[in-house]
């Protein structure tokens, strides 16, 4: 019978000491299982003893139990066991460091399980896995708005962004380098792209082999510039690599293309609904996709997902009746209705022009755009548009021209889009194609006083059975036309949006109406043809919004109204402009978030969740008085807004206002006495006027709810640290790190706790890089890394560290 040594007879797997120190409390705890002691520590001897193993050694006077921990015949560590009572002690400690040595091999296996054979990164599961744990710890952020408010207090002093990047690489044109020099040669590439991804990407980063050339990179805590940047790191070193076919001599060198998505960013709606699993999944597809306009771009470069809407866009095929496929689809956010600008693909393209054989000059193709066409289809990966207006009568859309996103008021050809008399209608549903309604509706839209515009989109597909799908959906679109035309007011203009979709224009209506006659559309569509739609309205005058704003605003109402229970109706209003503001403070616009609360407030004054999130946007920045004066207005209005009293705590404690800060979050455990994170924050304060016993009931009582067992590891550490317990702070370090391997503040403090405890300077060294990686910012954790190197006698790097902090 083969033993578990044959698995690693070849010497292919190592354990190295920084996976000892990440798997150190899983090391204690297994030893735990055999042999009982009151504390433990880890030592790495400075010289290997060569070949010969060491013996372990039993202290009976200090009991004191130092065992060698030994992997495939070579010294790794040492484990010393303090507080040992051995009944044999002649004989035990040769046993229990064999089953010691097993403990190695349990670890051995389980790195071999989860990780990739021939680039030593991880496996394609296991990322999937952590990926899915940092997306949850982001939603326990987001639910509780911690992340967003920035709501750790200056005594624990954590800045967690509340967001994470996926970055996905593929290797460019591998296949024909698999093929033309064989896959061993091959394999020898990957092997080194992994090391390479190893070196570049941070510790705290989770780097795997996805499959075949492909590599994707899990960054925790990142916000859409820092994956931008680490992409561009990883492009191009790639770029520099060199390799030699030893065969034909020949030079092979490679280039990388690298995606990237930001979570929760580049996710919306119903996406959120999905579980843990899937969305990881998605982030995943969505990277991707940012790899492949980067591809279609020319290959080694970097292409974020958010950018593929903007200006990632293609034309893939022209149609008769000016219409087009084009490369955007529902994966990367499109739309019907949005418009985008084309120009040639050369345009606004640098390039090289040669003057001499010597002598060459850089140009930049004059940005020129065609026209302007409009999404009027979008299905999973492409849309349909149409040609809304050409800058010259000359000038044609051809396949592979690009295309820009049109916000706000970009339109070039706004004036161009002239009414045409010319009645071109469907006849299945006697409405305008889309580009027919826009250009009708710029004109419309001028002369009267009010108007209205609604979207309709019908929710129901035609069944599986159905065997023309188009003429399915254009009878439900024209069942439901003929209700909408029947509840509108005269003077209504319609057309068609998208295949399931219909917008309507009519004159002097309110939103109070607007409201009544969509609701009386969904009633109707569904009880005479069993049809369910969802409408989003919106009208004009409203606050000081001018009348081009009205469809934007109606696409908002839509977006609003599908996020509702039945009936799914929404005419744009306070609610409306609160949900475009939170997408905005998701993408990182914190102004454009601040300008939308106020216009939400400015509607309707006593929409508190409007007011608590203008709060956080002004904490977000800063400006804690601001954010302190919104959440106590929100209080003046309802004393129990849960929210706003944890918040108006926290402000106060950003400044120093400990009084009103502990009153505010004994307020709130008053109205939710499980509101963990004021139990939290009131330990803090506890804690730091040194009331240790307070502080320590009161997250013993936060440890009970759910959510806060991992919340308050850390914090009974320091507890038990001030209490002089060594071996509880160690425990709580550890448990918390098992929580969160990226809780920088663990490593720091676990860092700390080796230094002052006399015990192996370079775990500490080790400990305090992984922390000043993960949070450069903070002075202290250079300090300790300083103190560790000198401990070791490394003075020369010491002086180049406490540079670099001081820098």
């Amino acid at each position: 019978m083969r033993t578990i040594n044959d698995i690693f007879a070849d010497g292919s797997l190592s354990l190295t000491p920084q996976e000892l120190i990440d798997f150190e409390h899983t090391i204690k705890d297994c030893i735990a299982e055999f042999l009982p002691f009151t504390s433990y520590s880890l030592f790495f001897p400075r010289e290997t003893p060569g070949d010969a193993v060491p013996d372990p050694e039993y202290r009976a006077d200090d009991k004191e139990l130092i065992l060698p921990l030994v992997f495939q015949g070579k010294l790794l560590c040492y484990f010393i066991a303090k507080g040992v009572r051995l009944k044999a002690p002649s004989t035990a400690p040769r046993y229990i460091m064999a089953l010691a040595s097993n403990v190695l091999e349990k670890l051995a296996l389980y790195k071999m399980a989860v990780t990739d054979p021939l680039t030593g990164l991880y496996s394609r599961d296991y990322y999937l896995d952590e990926l899915g744990k940092a997306i949850d710890q982001v939603q326990g952020c987001i639910e509780t708005g911690s992340c967003q408010a920035g709501v750790e207090s200056r005594a624990v002093d954590m800045a967690f962004s509340g967001t994470l990047g996926v970055l996905f690489l593929d290797l460019d044109n591998f296949q024909w380098i698999n093929e033309h020099y064989g896959y061993l040669t091959g394999d020898a590439i990957l092997h080194e792209v992994g090391l390479l991804l190893k070196k570049v990407c941070p510790k705290y980063t989770t780097v795997s082999r996805f499959s075949n050339d492909k590599f994707a990179v899990l960054v925790p805590d990142a916000k859409p510039r820092a994956c931008f940047q680490l992409s561009e790191v990883i492009r191009s070193d790639i770029g520099k690599l060199s390799f030699t076919d030893e065969i034909t001599n020949d030079t092979i060198s490679i280039t990388g293309s690298v995606g990237f998505v930001n979570y929760p960013q580049g996710l919306e709606g119903a996406q959120f609904r999905r579980t843990v699993s899937e969305q990881a999944r998605m982030l995943v597809r969505k990277a991707r996709k940012g790899v492949a306009v980067a591809k279609d771009r020319g290959r080694n470069r970097v292409f974020g997902y958010a950018d593929i809407l903007s200006k990632g866009g293609r034309v893939l095929d022209v149609l008769p009746m000016n219409r087009m496929v084009v490369s955007l689809g529902e994966t990367s956010g499109a739309k019907v209705g949005q418009r985008f600008l084309v120009r040639a693909p050369k345009s606004g393209e640098a390039a090289t022009a040669h003057l001499t054989e010597d002598e060459r000059i850089q140009v930049r193709y004059p940005a020129i755009y065609k026209g302007e066409v409009v999404l009027v289809e979008v299905q999973d990966e492409i849309a349909f548009a149409e040609v809304l207006s050409l800058g010259d009568a000359a000038a044609t859309v051809t396949s592979g021209d690009r295309l820009k996103l049109v916000t706000g008021d970009d339109s070039l050809f706004e004036e161009t889009m002239e009414k045409d008399d010319t009645v071109r209608k469907d006849a299945a549903t006697q409405l305008f194609s889309y580009s027919d309604f826009v250009a009708n509706f710029s004109t419309a839209r001028l002369a009267p006083e009010s108007f209205g515009l609604s979207l309709i989109r019908i929710l129901d597909q035609p069944a599986e059975s159905e065997e023309n799908y188009q003429e399915a959906m254009d009878q439900m679109v024209s069942h439901v036309g003929k209700i909408a035309r029947g509840a509108f007011s005269g003077g209504t203009m319609g057309g068609r949006h998208g295949l399931n979709g219909m917008i309507f224009f009519q004159e002097d209506v309110d939103g109070k109406t607007l409201r009544e006659q969509t609701l009386e559309i969904v009633r109707l569509a569904d009880e005479n043809y069993g049809i369910t739609v969802s409408i989003g309205s919106a009208g004009y005058p409203f606050l000081n919004f001018d009348r081009s704003a009205i469809l934007e605003n109606c696409r908002k109402a839509l977006e609003h109204a599908l996020l509702l229970p039945e009936p799914r109706v929404a005419v744009f209003d306070s609610i409306s402009l609160n949900l475009s503001a939170d997408r905005r403070f998701m993408d990182g616009d914190i102004y454009g978030a601040i300008e939308e609360f106020k216009l939400a407030l400015l509607d309707d004054e006593n929409n508190l969740l409007a007011r608590n999130s203008l709060g956080i946007c002004h904490a977000q920045l800063g400006r804690f008085e601001e954010a302190r004066k919104q959440f106590e207005e929100v209080i003046a209005i309802d004393g129990n807004d849960i929210l706003a009293l944890y918040n108006l705590g926290w402000a106060n404690h950003r400044l120093g206002d400990l009084k009103r800060a502990r009153q505010a979050y004994r307020e709130c455990l008053k109205a939710d006495p499980d509101h963990v994170f004021s139990l939290m924050r009131l330990g803090t304060i506890e804690e730091n006027a040194g009331a240790l016993d307070k502080a320590a009931g009161l997250y013993k009582k936060a440890a009970d709810l759910p959510g806060g067992e991992r919340m308050v590891l850390r914090p009974l550490a320091r507890i038990a640290y001030k209490r002089g317990d060594i071996e509880g702070t160690r425990e709580y370090l550890h448990l918390a790190l098992n929580a969160d391997h990226n809780d920088h503040q663990a490593m720091h403090l676990l860092a700390r706790l080796y230094l002052d405890q006399g015990e192996d300077p370079q775990i500490a060294e080790v400990l305090a890089r992984q922390s000043s990686a993960l949070y450069p910012a903070k002075d202290a954790y250079w300090d300790v890394l300083v103190e560790a190197l000198e401990a070791q006698g490394k003075s020369e790097e010491a002086a180049k560290v406490a540079a670099r902090a001081a820098g």
